[in-house]
C-alpha cells in the first residue's frame, strides 16, 4: 500500500491497543504507542533507502528482505526497545506486541497488491501477491478516517477499531471473492491458450485484464461483466538482435525473473536504439505502465538506461 495508508494504518491501531488493559490502566502511553504503531506500520518500506543507489536498485529490493519473517521480528525488537527505554524500561512487552502487529498489518497489505512481497523468507523466496487491493483503496482509508473522527468526539477508540479491522477484513474477503469471481468468467470465455491476470482498481465491478498467449498478449478492462479488449502487444521475440541485447541490462534480467507480463518496443534513432520494456501489471492508466528504457548504439552496446516506475525517473550511466 502507499506510505499514506501505512501511516494512517498506524494511528488507528493506536486507538484499537486501547483494547489492551496495560493502555486502558496507562493512557499516558498513547503517545509511544503512536511511535511503536505508526513507526511499525511504515517500517517494512525501510527499503527506500536502496534509491539513493539508483531506481532500478531500488525496485529490484523493494519489498524483499525488509520484509520477511526475520526483518518483521527486528523491526519489532527495535522500535518496542526504543519505546520502553523511554518508558524507564517499562512495558516492553506491550510495545512489542503492538509494534509487531502493525509491521505485520504492513506486510499484509502489501501482500494484497499487485506487486506483492517476499514475506515468508529465509523459508522461501517466492513472490506472494493476492491482486486484490490497488495501491491506495479509498474505502480502507476512508474508514480510518471514520474512525479517528469518532475517537476525537469521545467514543472509546478500541472499540471503534475493533469494528473498522473487521469491516476491513470482511471488504478484502469480497474483493477476494470478486477477484475469483471474474477470474472464473474470463477463464469460461477464454480462447485457447490464453491465461488471464487481473489488475484491481478502486472500484470492486471494474478490474483491467492482461490476457498472455504463446505470442502476443491483450489488454481490456472487465466492466459490467463483460470485458472490453483496447490492445493487443507482442512478446519480446528471442530472435531478435536487438531485444537480446538489450537483457543483459541487470535489470532488464530482473524483470525477466520477477513478471511473466512483459513487453519491448523499440525505438530507432541515427545513433541507435532505444527498447521500452514495460511491466504491463503497473498500470494507472493502459498505456502508463512501468517502464525501463534501455539505449544502445548500433553495434548494440549498451550506452545509458533509464528506469521509472511511477513519476520516478533516475537515469543511469553504464
Amino acid at each position: 500500500m502507499d506510505t499514506s495508508t501505512h501511516v494512517i494504518t498506524g494511528v488507528g491501531l493506536g486507538g484499537l491497543s486501547f483494547i489492551d488493559p496495560t493502555m486502558v490502566n496507562h493512557p499516558e502511553l498513547l503517545t509511544s504507542m503512536f511511535f511503536c504503531t505508526i513507526v511499525g506500520s511504515n517500517a517494512p518500506d525501510i527499503d527506500f533507502l536502496y534509491k539513493y543507489k539508483g531506481n532500478d536498485t531500488y525496485v529490484k529490493m523493494h519489498r524483499g528482505m525488509s520484509h520477511s519473517l526475520i526483518a518483521q521480528v527486528l523491526l519489532a525488537l527495535s522500535i518496542a526497545s526504543l519505546a520502553t527505554l523511554a518508558n524507564g524500561g517499562l512495558f516492553f512487552t506491550t510495545f512489542f506486541f503492538w509494534t509487531l502487529l502493525a509491521v505485520i498489518v504492513h506486510v499484509l497489505f502489501d501482500i494484497c497488491n499487485i506487486y506483492g512481497t517476499q514475506a515468508f523468507r529465509p523459508i522461501t523466496h517466492k513472490w506472494f501477491a493476492l491482486n486484490i487491493l490497488p495501491i491506495f483503496d479509498p474505502f480502507i482509508m476512508s474508514l480510518h478516517v471514520v474512525g479517528i473522527a469518532l475517537w476525537l468526539v469521545g467514543f472509546h477508540s478500541g472499540l471503534v477499531f475493533i469494528i473498522i479491522y473487521i469491516a476491513i477484513v470482511l471488504y478484502i474477503l469480497l474483493r477476494f471473492i470478486i477477484h475469483q469471481s471474474v477470474l472464473k468468467q474470463t477463464t469460461i470465455e477464454s480462447e485457447p491458450g490464453a491465461t488471464y491476470t487481473l489488475i484491481p482498481s478502486f472500484r470492486l465491478n471494474h478490474w483491467g485484464v492482461i490476457a498472455s498467449y504463446n505470442q502476443q498478449y491483450k489488454l481490456g478492462k472487465f466492466e459490467k461483466n463483460s470485458v472490453v479488449w483496447s490492445k493487443v502487444l507482442m512478446k519480446a521475440s528471442e530472435k531478435n538482435e536487438i531485444i537480446r541485447a538489450s537483457r543483459k541490462h541487470s535489470f532488464v534480467h530482473y524483470l525477466m525473473l520477477h513478471s511473466t507480463h512483459l513487453h519491448a518496443n523499440i525505438i530507432n534513432h541515427k545513433d541507435g536504439y532505444e527498447v521500452h520494456w514495460f511491466d504491463l501489471r503497473y498500470q494507472s492508466k493502459i498505456d502508463e505502465p512501468f517502464i525501463a528504457i534501455i539505449k544502445l548504439d548500433k553495434k548494440l552496446n549498451l550506452i545509458e538506461s533509464n528506469v521509472k516506475r511511477g513519476l520516478i525517473s533516475a537515469p543511469e550511466r553504464v
